[in-house]
């Protein structure tokens, strides 16, 4: 019996490590995808830092909580809100074991860095945990190294990477593309040039691909009926 046929198709996802939004998007929406049998997806992990301005060892979570939300009433009743939702969706994070907000450029390098040698959606995956579950320092070059190695890097060549200032230049022009292209929140899905910002369910999630996936396939049969063959859609045209 031959196998039914898959279409590989790319999902950006725009993204930062200490965003728990992100968090609970990220983790719904690979669990979502991964159920499809219709489909390869070949994720694109791009970074959106929240605090560009981070000292190089982060801040209290607290302090992080008050900047971003103004006032620690106001972040509470926000981490009760993200507290919820999590649960609605069948997760929990653990707020009450993360003491400081690291910087995430290294996190986003690291993840640039392993992308250009096979798929590390685990190992995005994994450093989300380690922040919002464990209160991990996702900041500290040997713990980043550490959770590479869990999940199939060489641990010695992911801290001598992350040790230098490699690939900040691309981290840095994958956020200007992603401002640019009108993205102003996180996480961010675009398939195909659709494109869904905030926390959906897997229902949700499953249209959009949906919708992406007959859009290609329209494109593909007016491709094909003037010969040629279309190109894949810029991250631009969000």
């Amino acid at each position: 019996m031959l196998a039914p046929v898959r279409t590989r198709i790319g999902v950006e996802v725009v993204f930062d490590f200490v965003c728990p939004w992100s968090c609970l998007g990220v983790e719904t929406a690979v669990s979502a995808f991964r159920s499809r049998t219709d489909v390869d997806i070949n994720y694109i992990w791009r970074p959106f830092i929240l605090n560009p301005g981070a000292p190089p060892g982060g801040i209290t979570f607290s302090a992080w909580l008050r900047g971003r939300h103004g006032s620690d009433d106001r972040g509470r009743r926000l981490l009760h809100l993200i507290e919820n939702q999590g649960r609605s969706l069948g997760t929990t994070l653990h707020f009450d074991r993360i003491t400081h907000v690291p910087p995430t450029m290294d996190a986003h390098r690291l993840i640039a860095w392993a992308a250009s040698r096979g798929d590390c959606t685990s190992l995005v995956l994994a450093i989300l945990d380690a922040h919002f579950r464990n209160g991990a320092d996702i900041g500290n070059p040997v713990t980043l190294a550490y959770i590479a190695e869990q999940h199939g890097f060489d641990p010695d060549l992911a801290l001598h990477f992350l040790v230098g200032r490699t690939l900040i230049g691309t981290v840095t022009s994958d956020q200007i593309n992603a401002q640019r292209a009108g993205i102003n929140g996180v996480p961010s899905i675009i398939i195909d040039g659709l494109a869904m910002t905030g926390v959906h369910d897997a229902s949700v999630l499953n249209r959009l691909l949906d919708a992406a996936l007959a859009t290609s396939l329209s494109a593909a049969t007016q491709a094909a009926d003037k010969g040629w063959s279309p190109g894949a859609a810029p991250f631009q045209t969000v």
